[in-house]
């Protein structure tokens, strides 16, 4: 069967980077399982597909989908999630729907923290938050190259596989700019620890809930 990857991003997908350079889809939280580095207390919200497949134990959250029929994605692990208790899509025992969540992440897995909504149910002209914003690129310390930035984004995708799901260089400003479902403390960290300040711009899926 023929699929076509859909990237999903905050309310999104109608605005999208030309992005490259998928992150492997996988559960494996791999660098993202430091609890010490991971505040837990940070609440997340965006807009998301959500998506069980049949041999799957619970839900994940995918910013990348394969459009076809049941689509195919794999994720973040989502815990607390009731398919019974929102409207969804059913295809082949697969069930899917995009949908706005709230919740916090501990490293490993996505923790449903309010109750979701779907698209129909929300007015965006009353959540700026969802809508698209371009990432804050700042001024890097050092002059990188494109095949520079690249590595840097295949180091990320190898490091953070669950959040990182594409990047691409931007060569006017010399920044690597990250899709990512959420920045998290640790992988703002890895970023500060591994590679020059500047040199990578996060775009987010879920941002900070601002109280």
């Amino acid at each position: 069967m023929n699929t076509t990857l859909h990237r999903l991003l905050p309310l999104a997908a109608i605005v999208a980077l030309a992005a490259c350079g998928q992150g492997t889809g996988t559960t494996d939280a791999g660098g993202e399982g430091d609890a010490d580095a991971v505040a837990e207390d940070t609440v997340y919200t965006g807009s998301i597909t959500v998506y069980q497949g049949v041999e799957r134990d619970s839900a994940e959250l995918c910013a990348v989908v394969a459009e076809s029929y049941p689509p195919q994605c794999a994720g973040l692990p989502v815990t607390g999630w009731d398919w019974e208790a929102v409207e969804h899509e059913e295809a082949s025992g697969v069930r899917w729907g995009t949908f706005v969540v709230t919740g916090t992440f501990d490293g490993k897995a996505f923790t449903v923290t309010g109750d979701p909504l779907t698209m129909d149910e929300i007015d965006l002209a009353d959540h700026p938050e969802l809508q698209y914003t371009e990432p804050e690129i700042g001024d890097p310390a050092e002059d990188l190259g494109a095949a520079e930035l690249e590595a840097f984004g295949t180091e990320l995708a190898e490091q953070f596989p669950s959040l990182v799901f594409g990047s691409f260089p931007d060569e006017a400003s010399g920044v690597l700019v990250t899709d990512v479902l959420l920045v998290s403390p640790e992988l703002e960290a890895y970023a500060a620890e591994h590679f020059p300040e500047d040199a990578v711009a996060f775009a987010p899926v879920l941002r900070p809930v601002e109280e």
